[in-house]
Formats: C-alpha cells, sequence, structure tokens
C-alpha cells in the first residue's frame, strides 16, 4: 500500500501522526485508523488508487474555485485580504465586488487580477491558475457578511467573510476586576413542593431570585441540550439530541397558560390517580425520567389541542402569532428538528429499534427529501406540536434569566454546552453531510480512566465544517448563549482538536484530529460579543501547549478545580491560581467533598471492576490519602483549620461542616475571576452526579437533592458560606 500518500492526505485532513499518552508513551497511528478516518470524512481510501485519487482532488481542490468558502478576519486597523484564485484567461477581466455587511451596510468596487499582487501560483490540467491577494479597502464592523464577485463573462462567485473582535465579552463587573462567585447545581436535581419529579425552569427561577439575595452572581446548570421526547431512558445531557433546542422536561406545566385555561388539563391533574403517579414520581431519592415524561407530556398534549383552539384557529391570538413568530425565527433548523421528533414518534409506534434515524426507510433518512416534506404537510398539527414544546421552555428559560437578573445577579444564569451529539438524534439526522458518523469523540487514557473514554458522541467534520462557513457550529454557540449570561464550553479544547476513536476500536485506540484553531477561536469570541455572554473554557485534562495562553488572550477564562492544582507536593496557594479562570472545589464528573474525602468514587470502581489492574485501585486510595493530607495542609497554612486536623476517611458531621467552609474560603481568597460553590459540597452530601465509564452501573444524571432549595438555600452552612463570599473578608475569616 502506499503509506506516503496516504500519509500525506491523512495529514492534510488534520489526522496527527501520534500522541503522547498521559504515561509517557508515544502512540503512532496506524494506516488502518487513519484510513477509518479519512472514510468518516467522506474520502475514498480503499485502495492505493482511490488514495492518490482523493489526495490528487484534495489537493487541487482550492485552485478549482476563485474564493474559499469563508474568511475569518480580526477586527484591527489592517483591512482583511481575501485571496482570488484566478484562471489565466481570465486575469484581464473587470470584476466587480460587493460586500453586503449583516447590517445592510453595502460596499462595492471593481478591479482587474493582473493588477493586484500575485501571491502563488499553479499549473493544472493544462491551465495555469494565480493566487491574488485583494486588499479591501476598510475593514467591515464585525459580523457575518457575503462577498461576492462578478465578471462581465458571466462568472459569479461569493464567499462568507466573518469579522471578529479582538476579545470575548467580559461583563462589567468582571472587566471590572471584581471577583464573583455564584452556585453550581444540576437542574434535574433541584427539588421544590410544586415539582413534577425533576427540577424545572421555575425552580431555577427560584434559585436564581433567592441566591441573588445571597450575593451570588451566578447560577451554573448542566446542559439543557434537547434529549429524546420519545426515549426517556435516553437522559445523559452531555449525549443530546441536539444542542440548538431545549429539554422539554424541564417545562413547567403547571406555569403553562393553557394549563390554567383548560378545564380537561385540571380535571386530569386533579383526578387521583395522576396525582398518585405524581406523589411518586415527586418524593423519589432519583429521577424516574420515563415517568416524568409519561406525565408531563400527558398534560402537554392537553394543552396544545387547548392553544389551537383558542390561539390559533380559527383567528390567530397575540400568543398565536407569538408563537408563530417563534416558529419564524426558528426557521428551517427549528423545522427540521420538530420533524424529527414527529417522525421518531412515528416509526417508534412501529418497532422499537426504528428509533434510530438510520434504521427508517431510507427515503426518510434524508432531512430534505421529498418524503419528509409529505410526512410534514400530512403531520403539520403534530410537527407544530413539537415546535410548541420549544416554545414553552424557550419562554420559561427566558424568564428565569429574567427573574436572576431583575433580582440583582450580574450574570445570572451559566449554561453549558456538551462537546457533542448522539449520532441516532435529531442534529445528527439533520446535518450528515457535516458530520464524521463512523467515528466517535473521547478521550485518550488518564488517571480517572485508565481504558481511555469513547462517549459515543459524533464529531463535526472539520473540513465540512469550513465548506459551511463554520455556521452550524455558530448556530450551536449562540443556541446556548441564549437567556445566559455565561456559558462554560466543554471540553474547550475541541477548538484546537479532538481525540476520535474508530467505530468498533477500543477507546485507547483513537488518534487526534486538528480542527481549524485560529477560526474557532475567533467564531466563540464572535458568538459571545453577539450574545453578550461571558465564556469559560473547560480546560482540563491533557491540554495542548500554549492552549490556556490562547484561551487568555481571546477572553475565555479557565476551569481551574482545586483537586488537581498541584504545584509538585502541595496544592497551590490562593494567590498561585490562576485570575482569569473560573474555580472550584470538583464537578459533576467528580465526588462531592465528602465523598471524594470517603474515596466513595475509587470504592465504586473497585466495586465495578473499572480499574484493569486491582493494583490501580490500591495506589489511587493511597495517592486520595496523600491528596487529604495536601489539602489539610493547605487549609492549615491559610490559618483556616488546625494543624492536627483529621486526615482520615471518616469525618464526623462537625468536622465535615468545619472543613467545607474552609475550603471555600480557601478558593475566595483565590484571584480567580469567578468562583462556583456546589450545594453537595457545602451540605456535607456525599454524591456524584456522574462516574465515568459508567452507564446504568451507576445513578448518573438521576440523583435529587434531599431538600428543597428554599430549605437548602437557608440551611445555616450554605449562609455562612454565601457570608463569607459575600462580604469579601477572606482573608481574615475565622473558621470555628
Amino acid at each position: 500500500m502506499d503509506s506516503d500518500a496516504l500519509n500525506r492526505l491523512a495529514a492534510l485532513a488534520g489526522i496527527e501522526e501520534g500522541w503522547w499518552d498521559f504515561f509517557g508513551r508515544y502512540r503512532e497511528v496506524p494506516a488502518e485508523t487513519k484510513r477509518a478516518f479519512l472514510t468518516a470524512m467522506g474520502f475514498a481510501v480503499t485502495t492505493d488508487d482511490e488514495v492518490a485519487a482523493s489526495l490528487a482532488e484534495f489537493e487541487a481542490r482550492p485552485w478549482r474555485r476563485w474564493l474559499d468558502p469563508v474568511l475569518v478576519a480580526a477586527e484591527t486597523e489592517e483591512p482583511p485580504v481575501i485571496s482570488v484564485t484566478v484562471p489565466e484567461p481570465h486575469e484581464e477581466d473587470q470584476v466587480s465586488w460587493i460586500i453586503e455587511q449583516e447590517d445592510g451596510t453595502i460596499h462595492r468596487g471593481h478591479w482587474r487580477a493582473c493588477d493586484l499582487p500575485v501571491t502563488a501560483e499553479r499549473e493544472m490540467d493544462g491551465r495555469r491558475y494565480r493566487r491574488h491577494a485583494f486588499h479591501l479597502p476598510g475593514t467591515p464592523s464585525w459580523g457575518i457578511h457575503r462577498l461576492r464577485l462578478t465578471t462581465d463573462q458571466g462568472i459569479d462567485q461569493a464567499m462568507t467573510l466573518i469579522v471578529v473582535p479582538r476579545r470575548a465579552y467580559l461583563p462589567e463587573a468582571v472587566d471590572n476586576g471584581d471577583r464573583l462567585w455564584g452556585y453550581a447545581t444540576q437542574l434535574y436535581a433541584l427539588r421544590s413542593e410544586r415539582d413534577w419529579g425533576v427540577g424545572d425552569f421555575t425552580d431555577l427561577a427560584e434559585l436564581g431570585r433567592r441566591a441573588a439575595g445571597q450575593g451570588a452572581a451566578a447560577v451554573g446548570v448542566n446542559p439543557l441540550h434537547a434529549l429524546f421526547a420519545n426515549r426517556p431512558d435516553r437522559f445523559s445531557p452531555y449525549s443530546p439530541s441536539s444542542r440548538v433546542f431545549l429539554n422539554i422536561a424541564y417545562i413547567d406545566v403547571e406555569a403553562v397558560a393553557e394549563f390554567k385555561e383548560s378545564l380537561e388539563a385540571r380535571r386530569l391533574f386533579g383526578s387521583p390517580g395522576f396525582q398518585a403517579r405524581l406523589a411518586a414520581a415527586r418524593g423519589g431519592d432519583r429521577v424516574n425520567y420515563e415517568e416524568v415524561g409519561a406525565i408531563k407530556l400527558a398534560v402537554l398534549e392537553i394543552c396544545w389541542k387547548a392553544f389551537c383552539a383558542a390561539h390559533l384557529e380559527p383567528v390567530e391570538s397575540s400568543r398565536g402569532a407569538a408563537f408563530r413568530r417563534f416558529q419564524r425565527d426558528g426557521g428551517w433548523l427549528g423545522e427540521r428538528f420538530a420533524a424529527f421528533e414527529a417522525l421518531q414518534e412515528h416509526f417508534l409506534r412501529r418497532d422499537a429499534a426504528d428509533g434510530y434515524w438510520r434504521n427508517w426507510p431510507r427515503d426518510y433518512q434524508d432531512p430534505d427529501g421529498p418524503a419528509v416534506a409529505a410526512f410534514i404537510l400530512a403531520n403539520r398539527q403534530r410537527v407544530d406540536f413539537f415546535w410548541y414544546l420549544q416554545w414553552l421552555a424557550d419562554g420559561q428559560l427566558a424568564a428565569a434569566q429574567g427573574a436572576c437578573r431583575t433580582a440583582g445577579m450580574p450574570v445570572g444564569i451559566y449554561r453549558d454546552l456538551g462537546v457533542g451529539i448522539a449520532d441516532d438524534g435529531a442534529e445528527a439526522w439533520a446535518n450528515q453531510t457535516l458530520l464524521c458518523l463512523g467515528v466517535s469523540v473521547g478521550a485518550p487514557p488518564d488517571p480517572l480512566n485508565l481504558a481511555g473514554q469513547d462517549w459515543g458522541l459524533v464529531p463535526f467534520n472539520p473540513l465540512a465544517l469550513r465548506e459551511a462557513a463554520y455556521q452550524p457550529f455558530l448556530q450551536v454557540l449562540e443556541a446556548n448563549m441564549e437567556h445566559a449570561g455565561a456559558m462554560r464550553l466543554d471540553h474547550a479544547m475541541s477548538l484546537q482538536r479532538l481525540y476520535w476513536v474508530p467505530r468498533g476500536a477500543k477507546a485507547d485506540q483513537g488518534a487526534y484530529v486538528r480542527y481549524p484553531v485560529e477560526e474557532m477561536f475567533a467564531l466563540v469570541v464572535l458568538a459571545s460579543a453577539r450574545r453578550r455572554c461571558l465564556v469559560i473554557g473547560e480546560d482540563l485534562g491533557t491540554v495542548p501547549d500554549g492552549f490556556r495562553q490562547r484561551m487568555e488572550e481571546a477572553g475565555l477564562l479557565g476551569y481551574r478545580l482545586l483537586v488537581f492544582e498541584k504545584d509538585g507536593d502541595r496544592l497551590k496557594r490562593p494567590g498561585e491560581l490562576t485570575e482569569h479562570a473560573l474555580v472550584a472545589f470538583g464537578t459533576h464528573d467528580l465526588p462531592s467533598l465528602a465523598g471524594w474525602w470517603r474515596g466513595m468514587d475509587v470504592e465504586s470502581r473497585r466495586r465495578l471492576e473499572l480499574y484493569p489492574d486491582p493494583a490501580m485501585g490500591e495506589q489511587e486510595e493511597a495517592e486520595r490519602a496523600q491528596d487529604r493530607r495536601r489539602l489539610c495542609a493547605a487549609l492549615a497554612a491559610e490559618g483556616l483549620l488546625p494543624d492536627d486536623f483529621p486526615d482520615g476517611p471518616e469525618l464526623d458531621a462537625g468536622r465535615l461542616d468545619q472543613l467545607a467552609m474552609a475550603l471555600h474560603v480557601y478558593l475566595g481568597r483565590s484571584p480567580a475571576k469567578l468562583l462556583m460553590v456546589q450545594f453537595e459540597d457545602a451540605l456535607g452530601l456525599a454524591l456524584q452526579m456522574n462516574l465515568p465509564g459508567t452507564t446504568d452501573q451507576h445513578p448518573n444524571w438521576r440523583a435529587r437533592y434531599p431538600l428543597p432549595t428554599a430549605d437548602m438555600l437557608a440551611d445555616r452552612r450554605i449562609r455562612a458560606v454565601a457570608e463569607a463570599l459575600r462580604e469579601r473578608t477572606w482573608k481574615t475569616m475565622r473558621v470555628d
């Protein structure tokens, strides 16, 4: 086999030759992995001839068109330079150019290629091509613009011109140097006297109002991405159907206007059988997603019928007009999503295997095909029902953010954007040509996941993404900045590279694929500025050299967890933690403070036989004991714990409270821009929301808090932490 041609094609496509694992071993990427990735990207590479042809076509592609599909340029004093590739016979042609800015402003002019500087040339297929540099006379304001070239010979070429600000948006309080803090929670875990078995947007609004009263600047939540309305067993927020739309499980049904207007809905709600189901769902320690989905949809179906009768037919009311406006604003993206929901529901009724769109009849696998169009036409009411659910969710999330801001929060809701999507969901169905459906995203082996990770998520094809002028990526970014003051970019290193795993291979047999890092960063900056949304990049794990510096230059905050912030054999002191970051003790993939102290995660991995070698569990247990000693020493050095504080795995409730308070004061002394407090840490709850490497062996994404939100915020331990952070007296705070 011609390895040179394969290696060159792989390199041009962004597949890295190898990678260093956490344990210092260099892993060279084998030819079969490169072929699998190239195939997923759309190249034919089965034989040497196919590899050679694919390489030749790929290298020739930029020369066969006058303009690249997109140029991403920073807003600087120097105007952008447009690269234009012109066949030699057209060098003398008069070329008219026009730029239509996003705001409607028009710029125009003309030139001849022969008068422009030549930057490169190539002979191909018996014809010479020259690449010229067209210097725009000025820089358009930042935004998404369109450049078009036309000639008197009938040539018409266009490209997207994206101009971005220098830095991402920072809230005024952050930009002025204030250090903010907030609560981090899982929305599904919130509990109230009126919930339906899962936390909802009304609970989020109430949390925001109460937290603002304690001085919190933000409320962080798990991803709110749309999951699978017809498959409630698919409830991982990090394996969504779509990242553009919302999880309808978080709709507060009783807050829907039609619930209050519909006698039928209220009769069903008030029936003994329904109330019994509701009480059972509400009282559980874990979210029963199937039951929650069933009882909510039963009432929402009635609400939809009432909405149609009162607001759409026969005369459209103002509320009906607002719904239609939401549909128009959602455009084809929303129509595809709603159609997918209706189609999946339709085919699941026929066969449980048809939950995956690749098992649908071939005509329905194409979202732009006539079969789908005919289905939408024949099932317009059902498609609109799924639009209605999104409209309700969007309105309630907007109200929650409004409640946070009205109560005085400078940030408000802090959303989380997952790194990928499930390959059997709505976003994958709608964007098949932009995704690499034959691979999945994961992570190489590290101390927490010694066998590596395969997250089962499908990645964007970096080559196809650029051909689409990055619009799908921008849509995802902006959708997750909607009704939010901040957004966490999960696995931020995906802006530079992603670890792909071939379908069917072990997780440690993957490789890194590069993404256009300069342009990806610029798009995050643009979305942040357009939506006025602070961005925090989750930069944990294997971080490429220079990546964190690039984040800081772009105005993105980093993500620092105290458990990982070490300097040699000690924890970093507060002043040694970086200013341009969010700081916290842990995250949803780690146990709470109480669980971490007791080693519940180590015990869980041992019990579930997740260690390839039992000795690894013993080693991690010993390391945890050392980490407890490090934490005690660090807190004692700050005068926050006595020198003789016990460092054994068992602590009584009083000592645990003392530890939690000391820990948060310690974090509060750091110069970090934002500090997040997890309820479970401050309250001494032994919880771990997600145990990486498991599916149903651990109650991932199901655990609920034992207390209603109001009671948690009224707890003396939460109030003490809030007071310490609010008063900015960390350096003199005594911990009894």
